[in-house]
């Protein structure tokens, strides 16, 4: 990952958040990825922590769990580099524990993801729960392939 580096004669170790490495991210391409400021990193990641310890063991739909830490951690985006890798492995985990695959975006997925990604930001999670089934769809089939 980039974010364990020399850069102008100082290192910065892996996993320092943008809030100490004082970057702003904004993902851009076909859509647009507004991130959280980061003055407010860390912030936001306890919130994030907060939330998850009170609501995520109650939750019984694998699906929406993942979606939801998906959103929250993407729009997050905490870190300068491996944002879409640790969200995509932290979400797979409630899906796993109910015996789904991980999630896998191809990149024939990429614009339908983003534009999902933005979708559930604003209230609707089913385009982003479509990526995730549908990724899986792909690998599963991926690997009864081999």
């Amino acid at each position: 990952m980039k974010t364990c580096q020399y850069t102008d004669l100082h290192y910065i170790p892996a996993g320092k958040t943008r809030e100490e490495t004082r970057k702003t991210v904004i993902v851009a391409g076909t859509y647009k990825i507004e991130c959280c400021p980061f003055p407010r990193v860390d912030e936001e990641l306890e919130y994030i922590c907060k939330m998850a310890k009170q609501w995520i063991k109650s939750w019984r739909n694998p699906f929406a769990t993942a979606s939801w830490i998906h959103l929250v951690l993407v729009r997050c985006h905490p870190f300068e580099d491996g944002n879409g890798r640790i969200v995509r492995l932290l979400a797979s985990i409630p899906l796993i524990n109910h015996g789904y695959p991980p999630i896998s975006v191809g990149l024939a997925q990429r614009a339908d993801y983003y534009a999902a990604i933005n979708k559930a930001y604003e209230g609707d999670h089913n385009a982003l729960i479509e990526c995730m089934l549908q990724g899986m769809k792909e690998t599963i089939a991926s690997v009864q392939s081999l």
